[in-house]
């Protein structure tokens, strides 16, 4: 994957497609669960993108983000990163802890309690493993996400960070569009698998890909 241009083929896309659809269905189960309400998931959208292209698709440098990175050990490395709008990560919380969701300005960067924090953490957690449970499934390679990294910021200094790590990986990036809802509210992440290039190696392998 990081060793190919931006464009995939179709078939390649078609299997990574799978993984995310999977990967989402795991997600919105879990979030179901910890909610107490049902979530319900979109058809995850799957682009190769350089590592320099980052911050354009996110929306540009400027903008105030929540990421969360997890550092991928096992069978496979490299990096998962899950990256929230302030409106996102705040409805999250809302939801999580039953509080009255407050709009704010976009342009400031929020000031989260340790308590909301964890619940953003749980989040990526959730995010970052069923994806990653996703990926064994179809693979058979073992994964272990770290404890997630968080960072309120925006979006250039945050991926300044994690392009710098994920550079010494390889050079492009797996992100999954997806989106989970229920009837009132929806959670929308932004969501980058940057393996190394043996793990790419790996997981084509594995799919039957040379």
């Amino acid at each position: 994957m990081n060793s190919i241009p931006g464009n995939m083929d179709t078939e390649k896309k078609d299997v990574l497609s799978e993984i995310a659809n999977i990967g989402s269905g795991h997600a919105a189960t879990a979030l179901a669960a910890l909610l107490n309400r049902p979530i319900v998931q979109s058809v995850p959208n799957v682009m190769l993108i350089p590592l320099a292209d980052m911050p354009n698709q996110l929306g540009g440098a400027e903008k105030i983000v929540v990421a969360g990175l997890l550092d991928i050990t096992g069978d496979l490395s490299g990096f998962f990163m899950v990256v929230l709008d302030q409106v996102q990560a705040d409805r999250i919380i809302s939801m999580m802890l039953g509080k009255r969701y407050r709009k704010r300005k976009a342009d400031t960067v929020r000031r989260y309690s340790s308590v909301e924090k964890s619940v953003i953490a749980e989040t990526v957690n959730i995010l970052g493993g069923s994806y990653m449970t996703a990926l064994s499934e179809m693979t058979g390679l073992k994964t272990q996400p770290s404890t997630p990294y968080l960072c309120i910021d925006m979006v250039g200094a945050v991926l300044n960070v994690a392009i710098a790590e994920a550079g010494k990986a390889g050079d492009f990036a797996v992100f999954f569009q997806s989106e989970l809802f229920n009837e009132k509210e929806r959670i929308i992440g932004d969501l980058f698998l940057i393996p190394d290039r043996s793990s790419c190696d790996k997981i084509l392998q594995s799919l039957g890909f040379e």
